[in-house]
């Protein structure tokens, strides 16, 4: 029986980062980001700081943020387009943060060159888009990577690595993920909504556990404007297990996104979110608080630093770090989403999950 009544003790044996990590100067890992809107700019953040990465150069065509970064600090060279980049300067990989409508044709001139990429976002992306530059990814010879900082959050991790979120352990899933979100006239959610910004993250931890979704049935409720705030989902899993997920922007007192996993099976039950992991199985037993989960981070620079880390863990073959990154995990989860949409637009009935 596992216990996690000494949380240090039980990370050593079980961390997702046990193998170092090691730093030699001269090899460090050049790296480009493209798009500085705020997730570029905690990826460059991330990078710099990284002893194993340099930060080479920026991307953005437009013009006002190329100038904020240099204003920040940000001395890496910068241009309009990665092409026009790559015509002045060489780099190994190139870290994806544009709009979906800009992204592919970056991914292509990345791919092209020969280059690494890792992409933001790319569950959250419309699923033409999403299945588009998986198809263009498939074909590159160099590791391609989807990060999203949700599969690098240490208890949700953790959960995983023990074995608690399992098919063979669990019969019953409930999962929810909750936001307040305030939008006004001059800022709006730009035509993205509950489903784009929180579903897609929550339905990423569920495929990391359970294995893919292939069907779907949805409601979804619009309480303040022209977008879903609400949505409840019946996902039915490749396996044949089935999870009742719920996802909400309207939630008052959550500035910060909270997801929580609930499963039960004959062994007994686990809880995992954000803030705590309870287990109540035969076999695994105890509770951490995330406050007291060690950090086997080389440095924290915020939510991007463990997408930062766990990519450069994959160039280096490390098969955690891989899963985590998996484009075909974030391809079909853009894909769930859009099932979920058609669902919700037909009154609840089950729809298949594209391959």
């Amino acid at each position: 029986m596992e216990s996690m009544s000494d949380p240090t003790s039980a990370m050593s044996a079980m961390s997702e980062h046990d193998a170092t990590l090691e730093h030699d100067p001269t090899t460090r890992e050049r790296v480009v980001v493209a798009g500085l809107g705020r997730a570029g700019l905690d990826h460059a953040c991330a990078f710099a700081m990284h002893p194993s990465a340099q930060l080479a150069g920026l991307v953005e065509p437009r013009n006002e943020l190329r100038r904020f970064m240099r204003g920040i600090g940000f001395t890496a060279p910068s241009e309009t387009s990665l092409e026009r980049w790559l015509e002045k300067h060489a780099c190994d990989s190139v870290v994806v943060c544009s709009p979906a409508a800009e992204a592919l044709e970056t991914i292509e001139t990345a791919v092209k060159a020969g280059l690494g990429v890792l992409v933001h976002g790319l569950a959250n992306m419309p699923g033409e888009t999403a299945t588009r530059i998986q198809a263009t990814l498939a074909s590159s010879e160099r590791p391609v990577a989807a990060g999203a900082p949700v599969l690098f959050h240490p208890l949700f991790a953790r959960a995983r690595r023990s074995g608690a979120l399992s098919p063979e352990r669990v019969s019953q899933v409930r999962a929810s993920a909750s936001v307040s979100r305030v939008f006004s006239p001059m800022a709006d959610p730009g035509g993205r909504d509950v489903l784009d910004f929180l579903l897609a993250d929550l339905l990423l931890l569920l495929d990391a556990s359970f294995g893919p979704v292939v069907a779907v049935k949805a409601k979804g409720q619009k309480l303040y404007a022209d977008w879903f705030d609400e949505c409840q989902v019946e996902a039915r899993f490749a396996n044949g297990l089935k999870a009742l997920i719920d996802a909400s922007w309207s939630v008052p007192d959550y500035p910060s996104a909270a997801m929580v996993i609930e499963c039960a099976g004959p062994e007994g039950r686990v809880i995992v979110s954000d803030d705590a992991l309870e287990m109540d199985m035969a076999s695994l037993q105890g509770r951490v608080v995330v406050s007291s989960e060690p950090s086997q981070l080389r440095y924290d620079s915020g939510d991007h630093a463990g997408v930062a880390e766990g990519f450069l863990r994959m160039l280096g073959g490390d098969p955690i770090a891989t899963s985590a990154l998996s484009v075909t995990r974030a391809a079909n989860v853009a894909r769930v989403v859009d099932a979920v949409r058609a669902s919700i637009h037909a009154d609840a009935e089950e729809r298949e999950v594209q391959p």
